[in-house]
């Protein structure tokens, strides 16, 4: 899909308004902040040293950072390069789906999609932590996606001829009590939790997107990508592997894998 450089410069700076926003995200509701919904969604940005407002020109995207030399103005603190990187990752992806799907409404399901996977991604990987409230927009999403516009990710719900709705709510049952049978037992024998609570949800969410019978190999490539990360970690402090981020990036190969017939003459998913 063509569109003009007047175009084309109102979605750079959407993606990057959207990029800017998600970063605020992730910081908002990281666990040491603990912010009330007010403070997560309206309250003006400031600076998480000093706590000075910022500028209303510094917060935009990019130059924002550019203007300040990636530091506060008021107190030099240096600002985390992950902001630009967020924004302009956002970006990136926005202009390449809209340029592969076009202004549509399954453009800005996968959108919307991507907001909700990547800041549970870093949530998980930075502080271990899924908030229940993204978890259950990751099922919202993924319901009111297959069953109201039908926009199922795998063909398997028209091969075994699954409604929409038995196709959303088992993948997100199955996938929500697969992970919670298999603490419960886990539990049983060590007397602790070997999976967090929050990666029941999230697992759960990604069935409802992809349905039941993506579940395993999502769940192969996400423990092999997790294994290889412990792997990397050993003698490291932390032991606790942080699996939703996994779950997430397994998604997100399965989804690559089966939209774009990757691997189709050595693979069966």
């Amino acid at each position: 899909m063509e569109f003009s450089s007047l175009e084309l410069c109102i979605f750079v700076m959407l993606f990057l308004s959207i990029g800017s926003f998600v970063s605020t995200l992730i910081y908002r509701f990281s666990p040491k902040n603990n912010l009330s919904l007010y403070k997560l969604f309206i309250e003006r940005s400031n600076c998480d040293q000093c706590k000075s407002q910022i500028n209303s020109y510094h917060l935009i995207p990019i130059f924002g950072y550019i203007f300040q030399a990636g530091k506060c103005k008021k107190c030099n603190h240096k600002i985390s390069i992950f902001y630009p990187i967020t924004e302009i990752f956002f970006c990136l992806l926005g202009i390449g789906i809209i340029y592969t799907y076009g202004l549509s409404i399954f453009s800005a399901y996968l959108i919307m999609l991507s907001i909700g996977f990547y800041t549970l991604f870093f949530l998980d990987f930075k502080y271990l932590y899924l908030p229940l409230s993204i978890n259950l927009s990751i099922f919202l999403i993924g319901f009111s996606g297959n069953v109201f516009f039908s926009f199922s990710l795998d063909e398997t719900i028209t091969f075994f001829n699954l409604s929409p709705i038995t196709f959303s709510l088992s993948g997100f049952l199955i996938g929500y009590s697969f992970l919670f049978i298999t603490n419960f037992l886990y539990k049983k024998i060590s007397t602790e939790n070997g999976i967090g609570g929050g990666d029941f949800i999230l697992f759960g969410g990604i069935g409802s997107i992809f349905g039941p019978f993506s579940l395993g190999p999502i769940l192969f490539i996400s423990s092999l990508t997790g294994i290889i990360f412990h792997i990397a970690k050993k003698g490291k402090n932390s032991t606790e592997i942080p699996f939703g981020s996994f779950l997430i990036l397994g998604s997100v190969i399965y989804f690559f894998i089966k939209r774009y017939e990757l691997f189709k003459n050595y693979l069966v998913i």
